[in-house]
């Protein structure tokens, strides 16, 4: 009977947990959907301790915002010479362009250029992560843990500053030798899959299994000025800024981020942000399931909104492109290969509606992506194309 026990014990370990594999690394071509929490101050005590075999109900989430999160080309973007290397591209609030590096172990941040995300008074500056931040690992299994450290350095000349912060810095002691300054974030993250179990979370039909990771990460911030004589020099002028608006950027922090993942969904299906101490909750932010109704929406959907739309899709030997709600403008459509390379395109000038012929015989059958965007460079969609050969 002992034995029955103890083989029952080991085969429930064995089939319920899971690992999560590289599938569940964004791609060219993916679309992550996720919705934040209205009610996040009612979920401390949903955070369980350790163990396994857990069961997760956070299906009474309300969500307050939608987002998407796009991963094109490097190509597609306006930035890719600065972050040689990379895989994919993310475009971010504000005009801003995210770069990441993807291998068969690690999804990767290498960094930015411009967008809400950038130092907002140098709305142009770039961010390298050096090594680049690692944001997913695989394989990832129960109990694994793993480390990192990475500096983040936001540089800027003096001249790409507004003239208030250029007569602050020069009016430091020994300002009128400086000539550039940097915000340097170092970036300390610790994490342990610590959980296992089945998660529900809103619109689910039913439980996920998933494995609960928890991230620790402490962040420093400080600003250093560039001495250009007598011999060049980087120096910490964090302690000189005090309440003027660079000393908004050198503060320290500490959080805990809990992640829950499935092999078989490119979002986390769930992640909480909380304080160190675990006794606030930041933000929630779930896998939004009501929007995942089919690979490409109807631009029906949302009246008055700039879209685009192939049909059909998947495609044989023809496929049309259906532009609607476009302001007067000149647009550009392009269809991209799943490793970044222009296949064709069209620029056009149109207002309102346009709708466009494409033959397709000379495309080799498989998944594609087309973009438009308008005269500035700026995108104003970017879906799948699957192409099907007889």
């Amino acid at each position: 009977m002992l034995l029955v026990a103890v083989f029952f014990s080991l085969w429930q370990f064995v089939f319920a947990q899971i690992t999560i594999t590289s599938a569940y690394f964004p791609a060219v071509g993916d679309t992550l959907r996720y919705a934040l929490s209205a009610n996040v101050a009612t979920l401390v005590n949903l955070i369980t301790p350790p163990g396994e075999n857990q069961q997760w109900d956070y299906s009474q989430l309300k969500a307050n915002q939608n987002t998407t999160i796009v991963f094109l080309p490097p190509s597609a973007g306006n930035n890719a010479a600065t972050f040689p290397g990379a895989d994919l591209l993310v475009k971010t609030a504000g005009g801003g362009e995210s770069y990441y590096n993807a291998t068969n172990t690690q999804f990767e941040l290498m960094g930015f250029i411009g967008g809400t995300v950038a130092f907002p008074l140098a709305p142009r500056a770039v961010g390298r992560y050096s090594p680049a931040l690692i944001e997913r690992r695989a394989p990832l299994a129960y109990r694994n843990t793993h480390g990192q450290t990475s500096n983040l350095v936001i540089p800027f000349a003096l001249s790409d500053l507004p003239p208030f912060i250029d007569s602050l810095i020069k009016s430091l002691p020994g300002g009128q030798l400086i000539d550039s300054v940097r915000v340097r974030v170092r970036v300390q993250n610790a994490d342990t899959v610590d959980a296992w179990g089945e998660l529900r979370i809103p619109n689910a039909n039913e439980s996920i299994p998933v494995l609960r990771q928890k991230r620790v990460t402490r962040t420093r911030s400080v600003v250093e000025a560039r001495l250009s004589s007598p011999i060049p020099l980087w120096i910490d002028i964090t302690a000189l800024l005090g309440n003027t608006p660079l000393g908004g950027f050198t503060t320290a922090d500490s959080f805990i981020v809990y992640r829950f993942l499935s092999n078989n969904h490119k979002e986390e299906l769930l992640t909480i942000t909380a304080n160190f101490a675990e006794d606030t909750i930041r933000t929630v932010r779930f896998k939004n399931l009501l929007s995942v109704v089919s690979v490409i929406p109807d631009p029906s959907e949302s009246p008055g909104t700039a879209s685009v739309q192939a049909m059909p899709n998947p495609a044989v030997d023809k496929v049309r492109f259906e532009c609607h709600n476009l302001p007067a403008d000149e647009y550009t459509l392009k269809i991209f290969n799943l490793v970044g390379k222009v296949v064709w395109r069209e620029t056009f000038q149109a207002s309102g509606r346009r709708t466009i012929h494409l033959n397709l015989e000379d495309f080799n059958k498989g998944t594609y992506l087309y973009s438009l965007s308008n005269r500035k460079g700026e995108i104003i969609s970017t879906k799948r194309l699957i192409v099907i050969k007889p």
